[in-house]
């Protein structure tokens, strides 16, 4: 009995250990952090989630109402949604005890433990759905932990919990099928829905699937008289789940509503997204490559032996019919769900994914080896049924000549990727042949391990080989930076505001730095941020919007404070050489307009005189906007004028004196114009003399043919840098000049021809914003106390046709108390908050409580009081048990 429970641990211990190990070496292979200077930082893991990690850090350690709201969010926003679609992991505990300098490394080591527990955990589950204990255990879990969904989707971390956690959640699940205990199930599945609801979603609909389809077989593991009892105990546990997480789930559910379901097109089509033959390809090694990422086939690599053992199920006589006929209805179902768009829709929530497609692929994978498993041990029992085998190994050699005959179609599948996993495969049935004829013998178990693990570890090596990543000091680098420049601007300044910069890393860099910013890159963004940030002329799109060309009247409308550039502006005295801490955003020209606070070898920090409070009074009228102009220069024009009447035309238009051709044929009027070469092969360019006046700021609108790369613009010989793309018209600012002059606007055609769409040239007087400014900034919302969820204040209200205007975005989750009584806020502009208000002198307090948490908790509380009474009614049960056979003992 003690040999048993040994032998469990040490194959319990090699689940984790094996996985680990593999992943550890190729991690040292590639010099990630903490073995070297790269890291696993690539695609969204670079660009998205190691800021949020950072943020994580920040809010636990230093500000925990950044779990409810940040200001860091673009301009401002809800954080349940993003914390429990990123966040939620439990081992992400892990970066608290490190520095954020060692942040890449610590999400490397996490990676890592993933791949172990995953390993672990399907051990487990083998271990105790099966009885049975080898080493071949140790092969199928490195094939689970491994598996192709896995290495595809290692950087993107904040699924990999939902591989961990599967196993136990279907390991409860089998207990409730068989009318036992699910308190497992209950505790698995509620833990799934917390770390990540997404993940959680996909899970319930495959047991869904699975309840059904076996259902409809009458395979569930009991009598037929009890299936009514087995599905009302599965619906009562799974429903108990989301009670238990609802108080998380609840929130997100109207953080969703908010943001993703607006940007849900018309995309239900009844369709094959493509030939479903090319799903096999995908069973040999190295099938992962950058072009895969935003639109290949599904990653279901799961290694020969899988494969052969999953085919051969089907084919076991001695399992019932009924069982075998769920499983391959259940497994058609899975397929067709990778092929058939309108299941892939549904399996996704109803919005095909940017990217990563296929998402829940990995729940097949895990059908496929915990059914080759099955199919192993009859084969250890029972040995091989040579004829169906043969039929097996047909099917199998069709695949491998389909694959072969039409490798060119398979780009991602290079020639010796082919022939290793060809190779693989001979091996692979090899084992499997011999351990029909050998039975139980421990050295084909240790077999079965080395060739499962070898070919999986072959797998992840060719796969990750074809991504490149980011070294680690792109992060640490910058970050030590960038919070070093705004840890100087918050020990001066204690207030409330924006910082915008002229550089950036990423969209993120606010939480990574830990400031209010404007821009973010998330998919619990909301729609409206995103549709305001279009009709002002900013970068934009479904998941992210960028601040990265502020004009001077958005600077000072969005209490844009403080700036951080680059570099100093070619035409401030103060101009030094400086090094470029990372590539440009954009130019702006209007810093020479702003206050020069500090600057160091990398940064000039800049203080905008005409920033804005957070909170300001405003006339009523203007609050109400139903249309908004395509222009963006136009939008703004009119937002100004609403907010202050005194203001009638804030831009102006600005015209050029004369236009020089290079190459290009010549144009009547340069907007919609189409510029044309002569001559393919030469540069080709037109060259505008714009004359400026001292103390005006000078924009040009670009279209969104600049997106396509179809155009590039330099002005006075620097390049007009420019982040792209954007569903709109964008301003980029040209010039903010000391004196008068002339600038020089050179538009260089990248194509044969192109449209100058939207391009239109327009001015601004600095005297104007400093009028906007000083209007709005004479009757402020003086904030006295203030964090990320509320904030206190006074505000002086000359006559009842003011309101409390802010730049807050609005959210049915922030509440206005205004001299101790409550007051609904109100929306502007379908974007902000403001607050209704009477003539005098008032207190007002703002503070955000996210939609849907006060009714999470209580429906959370009502399952925990459910839990309690099901304990006491199982505990009276089991007394009343026992007192019924000590009486007939005592008869």
């Amino acid at each position: 009995m003690k040999a048993k429970k040994t032998k469990r641990i040490i194959i319990y211990a090699m689940c984790f250990l094996v996985p680990l190990a593999i992943a550890t070496c190729y991690f040292i292979y590639r010099k990630f952090a903490p073995f070297g200077n790269s890291s696993i930082m690539t695609v969204d893991m670079g660009q998205q989630y190691i800021d949020f990690f950072a943020h994580y850090r920040d809010t636990l350690l230093h500000n925990p109402s950044g779990f409810i709201y940040s200001f860091a969010n673009a301009l401002g926003g809800g954080m349940i949604g993003t914390w429990s679609y990123y966040l939620m992991s439990p081992l992400n505990l892990l970066i608290l005890l490190f520095p954020i300098s060692k942040l890449p490394s610590v999400i490397a080591v996490i990676t890592l433990l993933k791949y172990g527990l995953s390993g672990l955990s399907f051990g487990y589950f083998l271990i105790k759905s099966k009885k049975y204990v080898s080493w071949s255990v140790v092969g199928f879990s490195t094939a689970y932990a491994l598996m192709g969904w896995m290495i595809a989707n290692q950087f993107n971390t904040l699924w990999i919990d939902a591989a961990i956690i599967l196993p136990i959640i279907f390991l409860g699940f089998q207990k409730v099928l068989r009318d036992k205990s699910s308190v497992l199930y209950v505790v698995a599945l509620t833990a799934m829905f917390i770390i990540n609801y997404y993940m959680g979603w996909m899970i319930a609909l495959f047991l869904t699937a699975y309840m059904v389809i076996y259902g409809i077989a009458r395979a569930y593991p009991v009598e037929t008289k009890q299936y009514g009892h087995v599905i009302f105990k599965w619906l009562k546990a799974s429903i108990l789940s989301a009670m238990l997480s609802a108080w998380l789930l609840i929130p997100t559910f109207f953080s969703l509503l908010a943001g993703k379901t607006h940007y849900t097109r018309n995309q239900f089509q009844i369709r094959f997204e493509y030939n479903p033959l090319d799903m096999i390809g995908k069973f040999f090694n190295g099938s992962v490559d950058f072009k895969q990422l935003p639109s290949g086939t599904a990653n279901i690599f799961v290694g020969s032996i899988v494969v052969v053992l999953f085919i051969y199920y089907f084919f076991i006589s001695s399992i019932k019919k009924n069982i075998r006929f769920a499983n391959l209805g259940l497994t058609a179902f899975m397929l067709l769900s990778m092929v058939f768009q309108p299941l892939d829709l549904l399996w996704h929530g109803w919005q095909l994914p940017v990217w990563y497609t296929f998402r829940f692929s990995y729940l097949f994978s895990f059908l496929m080896i915990m059914t080759a498993f099955t199919a192993f041990l009859h084969i250890l029992d029972e040995g091989l049924d040579s004829k169906r085998f043969s039929i097996t190994l047909g099917i199998i050699l069709l695949g491998v000549a389909y694959v072969g005959m039409f490798k060119k179609h398979f780009e991602y599948l290079r020639t010796d990727n082919f022939i290793w996993g060809c190779v693989f495969l001979i091996i692979g049935i090899g084992v499997i042949i011999a351990c029909a004829i050998y039975k139980k013998s421990l050295l084909l178990s240790v077999a079965v391990f080395v060739v499962m693990a070898g070919e999986m570890s072959l797998n992840m090596v060719t796969s990750l080989n074809n991504l490149d990543y980011l070294k680690s000091h792109d992060f640490t680098t910058y970050t030590k930076m960038l919070r070093k420049e705004v840890a100087q601007v918050k020990k001066q300044d204690k207030s409330f505001y924006r910082i915008g910069t002229t550089f950036a890393r990423t969209k993120n860099d606010a939480f990574t730095a830990d400031f209010n910013g404007g821009s973010i890159f998330s998919s619990t963004l909301e729609a409206n941020t995103s549709k305001f940030f279009k009709h002002i002329g900013q970068p934009n799109g479904d998941s992210f919007v960028f601040y990265s060309n502020g004009t001077m009247f958005t600077d000072s409308l969005l209490d844009m404070k403080y700036y951080m550039n680059q570099q100093i502006p070619e035409n401030n005295p103060n101009k030094k050489h400086q090094k470029e801490p990372v590539p440009p955003l954009t130019r702006k020209p209007d810093l020479n307009n702003y206050e020069l606070l500090s600057q160091d070898k990398l940064i000039g920090t800049y203080k905008n005189p005409y920033a804005l409070p957070l909170g300001f009074l405003a006339p009523k009228s203007g609050m109400n906007n139903s249309k908004v102009p395509a222009d963006p220069i136009k939008y703004q024009n009119e937002l100004a004028h609403r907010l202050d009447p005194n203001i009638k035309s804030l831009y102006q238009p600005a015209n050029y004196s004369h236009i020089k051709y290079n190459n290009i044929y010549k144009i009547s009027q340069l907007n919609n114009a189409i510029l044309k070469k002569k001559n393919m092969m030469e540069l080709s360019y037109i060259i505008l003399t714009v004359p400026v006046q001292r103390d005006t700021s000078y924009y040009m609108t670009l279209g969104t043919n600049f997106n396509k790369g179809q155009i590039s613009i330099s002005v006075d010989g620097q390049s007009q840098t420019q982040f792209t793309p954007s569903e709109r018209t964008i301003i980029a600012n040209i010039g903010n000049e000391q004196i008068d002059g002339n600038i020089n606007i050179q538009i260089f055609v990248n194509a044969s021809s192109t449209m100058l769409r939207d391009v239109r040239l327009y001015k601004v007087h600095n005297s104007k914003i400093a009028k906007f400014s000083n209007d709005m900034k004479a009757n402020p919302y003086k904030i006295s106390k203030w964090n990320e969820r509320s904030m206190t204040g006074t505000v002086n209200v000359k006559s009842n046709n003011q309101a409390l205007t802010t730049t807050i975005p609005y959210s049915k989750g922030w509440h206005a108390n205004v001299d101790g009584k409550s007051v609904t806020p109100k929306k502007w502009e379908n974007m902000f908050l403001y607050v209704p208000m009477t003539k005098g002198h008032h207190h007002v307090k703002l503070s955000f409580w996210p939609e849907g948490l006060t009714a999470g908790l209580i429906i959370g509380i009502i399952g925990w009081l459910l839990v309690g009474f099901e304990f006491y009614r199982s505990k009276l049960r089991k007394k009343q048990l026992t007192s019924k056979t000590n009486d007939v003992n005592d008869a």
